[in-house]
């Protein structure tokens, strides 16, 4: 199949702002994929080269790209230089200068998605010495024997700024629409996606077999699984009320969510993400390569402590680790401790069909005597009351932790699911959301004053699984840091898009600045009002209003650990909001 075929429907999908569109640009485009190559297909739509846990990255700065581009058009670096600073984006630079090219390249062959699948992996794998000329001959290669339109989406993929506006999710409805001819089907295809985080997978499963066989899916070692989220309450008694009047309470932890996955020698920690981070954490993982257990999967909570008092650092002091360098300085300096909370996988048995109370009891027989200053299992008590609730609370708090988790003693383990059968309650809850929500930035208005060439303020959203849709809350201007202000600004940069998302409905708002939803904020806020300018949960209180957040402000966290999905969602906010009128 044609890479011209691909890049022709990138180009539709780019110039859409209907999330309709996108998602039928996808089905026409999967319906005449070879089943042999779907999967690649797949990884490319979503700007991959594989599933997130074990994707290749490529890493290719500009300077490369623009070298290779001289190289491909006779262009010198300083003319594809200035046209950049004109345009802003390398791959529209070489639809440009492909379309002035006046001497085509004598034996020129097509390119397919095959081959340009199999390029940009030797790209992301080549290392060492001599790696640097490779990369820019497989990339001149690639520019040579490709069209102005496929040079621009090439160059957009290998310098990872595709930005379509396609999400996991509409993916889904697309492969269900394309396969079965049915959106419903959308749940099955899910259920498979949160066990095997792998769309391109699926996709072939689909195209070579059937939804049976997608059904058949199940849990493998080092394939990270979704992991299963809770609802907030507003306090105790609701809290209570909504579990059924019993339940386990945990220690809630503001860390990092790890899936650590074991067979003998071999470790892998992957986030809540799904990213590989086993080599942020290498103590971690030869904790678990020495620990005399085959095979497992268990979850916990990792945080950086005190290396003088062992007590809780903030969030972001554990975001340090995830840096690719100097990782025995920040080991020492950031060192960490796991708190286990739950077993899903152990010893080639599924345990997620288990009730959590059963799991709780084999992750205390199996971690009950390794117990040690670097490995603990989160404090757990059996509650039914407010006082004992409350009690408890008081302990967590005092132990540095934000709050509790409450967990239905019956619960499976339902990956990628958000219900009440897990229940996070925090101190501030009662009333107000001075704790905290995780918001997505949407977009920005330029800065004034001591901000001029900066942003003055973002816009932020939360976000509705129900249609994969980013909806506009408030706009955040204050509790920024110069430092903090200086690394969004190079960090949104490279998200910049040239019109809304099409997964966003910002309403009448206008912004100087559109991004891909990516980056998640920690926000602040005394309450939610409503408002006729914001979108989140429009006519779900009173017709033509939806709900902002009054006096938002920036708690200082940047919350690296989690996906635009994975922000708060309408559905919570506007149980917040409720929970203020009582």
């Amino acid at each position: 199949m044609l890479f011209l075929e691909l890049a022709q429907t990138f180009e539709r999908m780019e110039k859409t702002s209907s999330r309709l569109e996108l998602t039928q640009f996808l089905v026409d485009l999967l319906r005449k994929t070879p089943a042999n190559i779907i999967d690649k297909t797949v990884y490319l739509i979503q700007g991959k080269l594989g599933p997130d846990h074990k994707s290749s990255q490529l890493g290719i700065a500009e300077k490369i790209v623009t070298k290779a581009l001289s190289l491909a058009t006779g262009m010198s670096k300083n003319e594809i230089k200035s046209r950049f600073d004109k345009i802003g984006d390398l791959g529209d630079v070489a639809y440009s200068l492909i379309i002035d090219k006046t001497q085509s390249t004598l034996f020129q062959e097509d390119l397919t998605i095959e081959k340009v699948f199999d390029t940009l992996l030797k790209i992301a794998s080549s290392s060492g010495v001599g790696s640097l000329d490779l990369k820019i001959r497989y990339i001149t290669s690639l520019i040579n024997n490709s069209s102005n339109l496929e040079s621009k989406y090439l160059l957009k993929l290998i310098l990872g700024n595709l930005r379509l506006g396609i999400a996991n999710f509409t993916l889904i409805d697309a492969l269900a629409l394309c396969f079965t001819g049915d959106k419903k089907n959308r749940k099955i295809l899910e259920s498979a996606f949160n066990l095997s985080s792998d769309l391109g997978n699926i996709a072939r499963i689909l195209a070579e077999g059937s939804l049976e066989d997608v059904k058949s899916i199940s849990v493998s070692l080092f394939i990270p699984i979704r992991p299963m989220l809770a609802e907030r309450a507003a306090d105790s008694k609701d809290a209570l009320n909504k579990i059924g009047g019993k339940c386990l309470a945990e220690f809630k932890i503001d860390g990092e969510r790890i899936q650590i996955h074991k067979k003998g020698q071999q470790v892998e920690l992957f986030t809540r993400s799904l990213e590989n981070i086993s080599s942020n954490f290498p103590e971690i993982a030869k904790m678990f390569a020495d620990f005399d257990s085959n095979e497992m999967i268990v979850e916990g909570e990792v945080v950086a402590i005190n290396p003088a008092n062992s007590k809780y650092l903030p969030f972001q002091s554990l975001m340090r680790r995830r840096r690719k360098y100097n990782i025995q300085q920040t080991m020492e300096t950031y060192p960490v401790l796991l708190n286990l909370f739950d077993i899903i996988y152990y010893d080639g048995q599924n345990k997620m069909d288990s009730p959590f109370a059963e799991r709780r009891r084999l992750l205390e027989s199996v971690f009950g005597n390794v117990i040690n200053n670097r490995l603990r299992l989160i404090d757990q008590m059996e509650v039914s009351s407010i006082d004992e609730i409350e009690m408890f609370m008081k302990k967590a708090l005092e132990y540095g932790s934000e709050g509790l988790m409450l967990k239905n003693p019956n619960s499976i383990y339902r990956a990628g699911a958000r219900e009440w059968a897990w229940i996070k309650l925090k101190k501030e809850y009662s009333g107000t959301i001075t704790d905290s929500v995780d918001l997505v930035i949407l977009g920005a208005l330029y800065g004034k004053g001591r901000r001029v060439g900066k942003y003055g303020a973002l816009l932020l959203g939360s976000y509705s699984k129900e249609d994969d849709t980013f909806y506009t809350i408030c706009k955040v201007g204050t509790g920024f840091k110069d430092d903090v202000l200086d690394n969004l600004y190079q960090k949104l940069s490279n998200l910049i898009i040239h019109k809304k998302h099409p997964r966003v409905q910002p309403g009448a708002l206008s912004m100087d600045v559109w991004f891909e939803p990516t980056i998640v904020l920690e926000i602040i806020s005394p309450e939610i009002t409503l408002s006729p300018v914001y979108t989140t949960g429009k006519d779900m209180i009173k017709p033509g209003y939806g709900m902002a957040l009054r006096f938002p402000k920036f708690s200082g966290n940047i919350r690296e650990d989690k996906a635009p999905e994975d922000s708060t969602t309408v559905k919570e906010i506007l149980e917040i909001y409720r929970n203020q009128l009582k």
